[in-house]
């Protein structure tokens, strides 16, 4: 599985019951799960399966207190750090007493779901992987379970045969100063199309300058179709119209909220029905282009950009 899982867009019917996460541990890891599980729990997602940050889910998951939520970590206390049967089922924990499975059959309280993270998998005990062997096998509608382990291989094949192995490219997370230091918009168009792994900094200030390019040109006191077709008309052209759509995308959002926010791009201009007829001609392109179609982009641009 490729590092960019999490960057992948989902909704309730692609998420899978169980996941194994092959990743060393990490700060960066961890908080990326994290994200996902309060997408799985929140109780009023926004527009691409994103949690909200207001619902009683949220608030109780960033407070650590949600009762739809359970993580298991190894028994430090001990010199196996094993994770035991009574881990997953006893102890002083009042809701490890009720039991993972216990708890997966229940009502979940305040979320859309019921969710268990179980950290260092590798170390659960041949007793605790037989109990959770039950859930596996018959998971409860609605419920999940994500597994983190370092090394995945010591787990038995009948945990493994059941879950989707979700292998993590650490270079994934080597990317996240510069993440950090990018445009939120920037970031997600870069790493929708690229592999993280695989690119440098200078490739980075590249794409930093014909994103930049991209957006002045589209800019209403700045727009001229025909400096477009000149500058567009390059083996960059996904990713322009990558950042055309994204903006689209953005207009549209504002559109409909009726928000009042002044966009200055010269699509603001248009009409919700032109906004829509000109997505169609970007995706309609950009399958050419994956289909390595022989085409004259200049003249495909035109066409495009007669809707303005």
């Amino acid at each position: 599985m490729k590092a960019n899982f999490f960057n992948k867009e989902f909704d309730s019917q692609n998420i899978s019951h169980a996941y194994l996460f092959e990743c060393k541990p990490s700060k960066e890891l961890n908080e990326e799960i994290n994200k996902l599980i309060k997408k799985i729990l929140c109780v009023d997602k926004q527009k691409n399966f994103m949690f909200c940050d207001l619902c009683s889910s949220c608030k109780s998951f960033n407070g650590h207190t949600n009762p739809d939520f359970l993580e298991i970590f190894p028994d430090e206390d001990s010199k196996s750090k094993t994770i035991t049967l009574s881990a997953l089922g006893g102890g002083g924990d009042a809701k490890k007493k009720r039991g993972v499975i216990n708890i997966m059959n229940e009502t979940a309280l305040l979320s859309d779901a019921k969710l268990i993270k179980i950290n260092e998998a590798e170390l659960l005990s041949e007793l605790a992987q037989d109990h959770l062997l039950k859930f596996l096998e018959e998971p409860p509608k609605n419920s999940y379970i994500f597994l983190l382990s370092s090394k995945p291989a010591i787990l038995k094949p009948t945990i493994l045969s059941r879950v989707n192995r979700i292998k993590i490219d650490p270079s994934y997370f080597e990317n996240e100063d510069i993440k950090n230091k990018l445009d939120p918009l920037f970031y997600e168009i870069l790493f929708r199309e690229f592999d993280p792994s695989s690119i440098d900094e200078a490739e980075i200030e590249k794409l930093k300058s014909i994103y930049a390019e991209t957006i002045d040109s589209i800019e209403e006191f700045n727009f001229s179709k025909t400096k477009v077709l000149d500058f567009w008309n390059d083996d960059y052209l996904n990713f322009r119209l990558n950042i055309l759509k994204q903006n689209i995308f953005n207009v549209l959002s504002n559109k409909f909220k009726d928000s009042g926010f002044k966009d200055t791009s010269a699509i603001s201009m248009l009409d919700q029905e032109r906004l829509f007829l000109f997505l169609e001609e970007i995706i309609s392109l950009q399958a050419m282009l994956a289909r390595k179609v022989p085409l004259n982009k200049k003249i495909q641009l035109d066409a495009i950009f007669d809707l303005i």
